[in-house]
């Protein structure tokens, strides 16, 4: 860390009529390495370090960040943001007290790149070797060491190092004039041997089986009807249409669908959501959040009754509830508020052959993809990236094409069964403060009814 003297550069913030000022120091390096068409096609490595002030009073904040550490322009940025506040000292000078938390078990170096190498052309190899039909293999694989330290007026100094690994692969398939694809991601904020360790043929084996049932998929019967959801990043309808609008960055508005609803009934009795940033050496923990508080676990929904919402501090003033350790950033470019860690429906006990045998026609929606969100009515629309036809309670004919259409508090009143397979996978979110990583999570689910886009049977 360099020699910033934070207690004066806070001391200066609070010279007007300021009740709250903070910085955010960070110090990243990232390393990018790719390959494509067999062969480590380029490496990239971006270093990122700067600092972030943030001065608020009551509900109002101002927030500028550089790059130049120098103490001439760090008091021109100060000056820039005092700008915005009267006269009037309202707060005594500030003696910092460093407050220590557990520290990432992750290794603080790089993966070496003759092991970096190996590993990416041994899983190419695997995975041409496979069917001579694919005809292309893509990886790219990211390691992150981000290293912050945050100051603020309540006295408090803490830092945080976040060692992120994530591995995305890429495969195709051309089967005469039919082109398929299917991708995986793997990632950890831990040590390198974590992606090391992974088995990767076990994870090839399964994306090429993905890829000759999407060889022989047919298109989606559309309409309303019961849909299975498969475990893992099925989790992301949850994620987008039901845990952002629990966000105080949409509460303190008094806008989205749960607004005035804690401690009542918004969901059916099998749904537990929860957001969890402790959670050992996953994608979207941190010992810390972007304001400095530990992170928590913190249960959304418990058997259907809305427990807690996502806050950070100044959003929680204005609800007049304390934060969650909920805070967060892309980094020291943007000012920090209430975002998700590792949010995911929590397990059931009822098995997936009985949801599959309850339905008469339906679809089983094994792996989601990508889709839309209208934040304030969470209305989404989620694209089935592989499926399946149940019909007369049995698994059939893959199927193309289809994209699940509904609201997030409907989905939630229709979760009608919940198994014990929980899986968390990993991506970003992105919102007012940058993207973020996050986990989303759930195990294998049954909904009574949701509409499916797709042809007329």
């Amino acid at each position: 860390m360099p020699k910033i003297d934070y207690e004066k550069i806070l001391n200066r913030c609070l010279s007007k009529r300021v009740d709250f000022a903070e910085i955010f120091y960070e110090n990243t390096k990232a390393n990018n390495t790719y390959l494509l068409n067999d062969k480590i096609d380029r490496i990239e490595t971006d270093i990122k370090r700067g600092i972030g002030i943030r001065l608020a009073y009551k509900d109002r904040e101002v927030y500028l960040s550089t790059n130049n550490l120098e103490e001439n322009n760090i008091n021109r940025l100060i000056d820039e943001l005092l700008k915005s506040f009267e006269d009037g000292r309202i707060i005594d000078d500030v003696k910092l007290s460093r407050v220590e938390h557990n520290k990432c078990c992750g290794s603080k170096e790089d993966i070496p790149f003759d092991l970096k190498s190996k590993l990416l052309h041994r899983i190419n190899k695997y995975a041409k070797e496979k069917d001579n039909r694919i005809n292309q293999v893509q990886i790219k694989l990211f390691e992150e060491f981000q290293n912050v330290e945050i100051a603020n007026s309540k006295g408090n100094i803490t830092s945080d190092l976040r060692t992120r690994k994530r591995m995305d692969l890429f495969i195709y398939i051309k089967d005469k004039d039919k082109l398929e694809s299917t991708s995986k991601r793997i990632a950890y904020n831990s040590s390198y041997d974590e992606m090391l360790n992974i088995d990767y043929e076990k994870i090839v084996d399964e994306l090429v089986e993905e890829l000759y049932e999407k060889l022989e998929s047919v298109p989606c019967v559309g309409g309303q009807m019961p849909v299975v959801i498969g475990n893992g990043f099925g989790g992301v309808i949850f994620h987008e249409a039901c845990v952002h609008p629990l966000e105080a960055s949409t509460i303190a508005r008094n806008s989205g669908i749960f607004v005035g609803c804690l401690g009542k009934k918004i969901a059916s009795d099998k749904v537990t959501i929860i957001d969890d940033g402790t959670l050992k050496n996953e994608w979207g923990s941190t010992n810390i959040d972007d304001e400095g508080n530990p992170t928590q676990r913190n249960v959304l929904i418990e058997n259907g009754i809305l427990k807690s919402y996502l806050i950070d501090e100044l959003n929680g003033r204005k609800m007049g509830q304390s934060q969650t350790g909920s805070s967060r950033r892309e980094s020291y470019l943007y000012s920090p508020t209430s975002r998700m860690n590792n949010t995911y429906l929590d397990k059931g006990n009822d098995k997936i052959e009985d949801m599959i045998k309850s339905i008469k026609f339906g679809l089983y929606a094994k792996r989601m993809g990508g889709g839309s969100v209208e934040p304030i009515t969470a209305d989404f629309n989620f694209a089935v990236t592989h499926g399946y036809i149940i019909r007369d309670g049995k698994i059939c004919e893959p199927i193309s094409d289809a994209c699940l259409i509904g609201n997030g508090k409907d989905i939630l009143k229709n979760v009608e069964m919940v198994s014990d397979d929980l899986e968390l996978s990993s991506g970003y979110c992105g919102a007012s403060s940058g993207y973020v990583p996050t986990h989303v999570g759930e195990p294998t689910i049954k909904v009574s009814n949701i509409l499916v886009s797709g042809v007329s049977e």
